[in-house]
């Protein structure tokens, strides 16, 4: 079913943001891009959803990532840290940069699963925490510092607006941070895209279809579909396409950090040919809060969680143009795989000071992590500085052959 692109949603949340996005409807003329008012709701220094004091991801919070779902993950990220460093040449120092690293709970796990399976590679590892929310910096810091890794584990500052960060010789990991990035909301109208602006009655926001906008880089994606073989006929009228310019911008800048290495992205989406089509062509936009999910960015303004599924292809053209080689794309279950995820299952079972409870809640954890309707669907895309990088035989990543979509 096509979606009303006029409906208004009753707001909420912090009326204080609300407010100050009203403010930039109006010095717009009326309206502003859907990437505008996402990057208000999530980013505003003082009032988004991601850079307040409170702590928002977890079991707690909104939604549950990877590492907060069991060790294992980063454990086993770990080993296929340690690859990429032996690939590269032993290298001393050797840096892993973690985006949107939060409190540093991926970044723990990993130094602890280099001390067991790689020694040589934990001696020479810098690991770099680049997030943007002072008060998660701070709290990673912290906890680094009482566990013995503050000379290990530092913070780095997200690089300015177009700019990028020091380049680095080793590993720059993403873990779901380009799915929350900026999205322009498309609309197919006779074989063209339009755009989705929001606008204001005053109370509420609501979508308001008109032009497209300078940035929202439409006829990209139309090139990238067609590469695949699929046209405006194939997607069908009235067909919605989030698309986020801000993340192939953003792995661009990733990108250009790297001296001499890899980039690895995990997150949930598809290449371009799998993502525009089906049910999907109603858009991937969602709004997360207390474990809820729906498709109205409108309510709890600042108060929920604005996310879209990333487009592989568009970070790979963005990796591409900056200078990278595909080393490969596959799932979060089968690159979980090949990194003997299942082996730490097996070798936790077999130490008799694991308790019941300790192994089934792992075992539990495990399946959620590779569950293909799940966490496990996820993709995982590697790309590297140098063509030599990428020669086989494949990163263990690549070990296992991922299902079809």
């Amino acid at each position: 079913m096509e979606p009303d692109l006029t409906a208004n949603a009753e707001s909420g949340g912090n009326p204080t943001l609300r407010g100050l996005i009203r403010d930039a409807i109006a010095a717009a003329g009326g309206r502003i891009p859907f990437a505008r008012f996402m990057e208000l709701a999530l980013y505003h220094p003082d009032h988004g959803y991601y850079l307040g004091e409170q702590r928002r991801p977890g079991r707690g919070g909104d939604f549950l990532t990877a590492p907060e779902a069991h060790p294992f993950f980063g454990l086993a990220l770990s080993r296929q840290v340690a690859e990429c460093w032996e690939r590269l040449g032993r290298p001393d120092p050797f840096v892993v940069r973690e985006y949107g690293a939060g409190v540093g709970a991926l970044a723990y796990d990993i130094v602890t699963g280099l001390e067991g399976n790689a020694p040589g590679c934990r001696a020479a590892l810098r690991y770099r925490l680049v997030e943007p929310n002072p008060h998660r910096r701070a709290e990673a810091l912290a906890a680094m510092a009482e566990v013995g890794l503050g000379d290990v584990v530092t913070a780095e500052d997200p690089p300015p607006p177009g700019g990028d960060s020091p380049p680095i010789t080793g590993v720059a990991l993403a873990n779901e941070v380009a799915d929350a990035l900026p999205v322009h909301r498309l609309v197919l109208r006779g074989g063209a895209p339009r755009e989705c602006w929001v606008a204001s009655d005053g109370e509420r926001f609501h979508w308001e279809e008109g032009p497209i906008s300078a940035h929202a880089l439409g006829a990209e994606l139309l090139a990238d579909l067609a590469a695949a073989g699929i046209g405006p006929a194939d997607l069908g009228e009235g067909a919605v396409l989030d698309i986020s310019p801000a993340a192939a911008a953003w792995f661009g800048g990733v990108a250009r950090g790297l001296e001499r290495g890899y980039a690895v992205v995990l997150d949930y989406g598809y290449p371009a040919a799998e993502l525009y089509r089906g049910h999907r062509l109603g858009g991937t936009l969602r709004a997360y809060h207390a474990h809820d999910v729906s498709d109205d960015p409108f309510r709890r303004v600042g108060d929920q969680d604005l996310t879209a599924h990333v487009d592989f292809t568009a970070l790979e053209r963005a990796g591409r143009a900056a200078g990278l080689v595909p080393v490969g794309f596959t799932t979060q279950g089968a690159a979980l795989a090949g990194l003997g995820l299942g082996d730490l299952l097996v070798e936790l079972g077999r130490d008799p000071a694991t308790t019941m409870a300790e192994y089934l809640a792992a075992q539990a954890a495990t399946l959620r992590l590779i569950d293909p309707g799940g966490l496990g669907r996820f993709g995982v895309l590697v790309m590297a500085t140098d063509p030599a990088l990428a020669t086989e035989p494949p990163l263990r990543a690549f070990a296992v052959a991922p299902p079809p979509f």
